[in-house]
């Protein structure tokens, strides 16, 4: 699956978060079933359905040497995953901002600056085996906009947030046409796969 990959937890409204970028029930299918499935490069099991462990597990697994994009809100938000970003690999983040001060030394060392997404892109994609992943909803827009974004992945679970960040916003033009590649029904969520094709 090389390529660049956006995939979230979304409400049927649309949100990937509430306004104070909290996530409320939209994980909760992470712990709803009895398969164990590691992350990869990150310290956490989540506990799912069978039709969604084989979903995440080949997810996972295709992401396992990719590098990763996120932009300052997502990083600062996790804390940078305490050095340890999702998928094990090099990470890199859309700011104009120096890297924080007062973080320690080796919470930064995995990731790289950049100020761009375009650079970050193609950073990313030669720091690793040219899957890259896409973290935060303003990255993913701007890859789709930029026309960068190979794959769109939605694991839809079936609550309103009523209002909050959406994924699917300040697209442009919106001409890029997406093609089904995969449904799977979980317990809580319904797992979509799209290819995304680029005028």
């Amino acid at each position: 699956m090389p390529g660049v990959v956006a995939s979230f937890c979304m409400s049927l409204d649309g949100f990937v978060a509430r306004p104070d970028d909290s996530v409320g029930p939209l994980f909760d299918w992470y712990q709803a079933g009895d398969v164990e499935v590691p992350m990869v490069g990150y310290p956490m099991t989540f506990r799912v359905a069978a039709a969604s462990a084989e979903y995440l597990s080949a997810f996972l697994d295709s992401v396992r040497h990719s590098a990763f994009v996120c932009g300052r809100r997502v990083f600062e938000h996790t804390r940078g995953w305490g050095g340890r970003p999702p998928g094990g690999g090099a990470a890199f983040v859309v700011t104009h901002r120096p890297p924080p001060a007062d973080w320690p030394a080796d919470h930064l060392a995995p990731f790289t600056f950049c100020p761009d997404v375009g650079s970050a892109i193609e950073r990313a994609k030669a720091a690793g085996d040219g899957t890259v992943g896409v973290s935060g909803p303003s990255i993913a827009q701007q890859c789709l906009n930029l026309g960068l974004l190979d794959e769109v992945r939605i694991d839809l679970v079936p609550v309103f947030l009523g209002e909050g960040v959406r994924y699917f916003e300040n697209l442009g033009s919106g001409k890029a046409e997406f093609e089904r590649v995969e449904v799977v029904a979980g317990q809580g969520v319904t797992h979509l796969r799209y290819r995304v094709h680029h005028p």
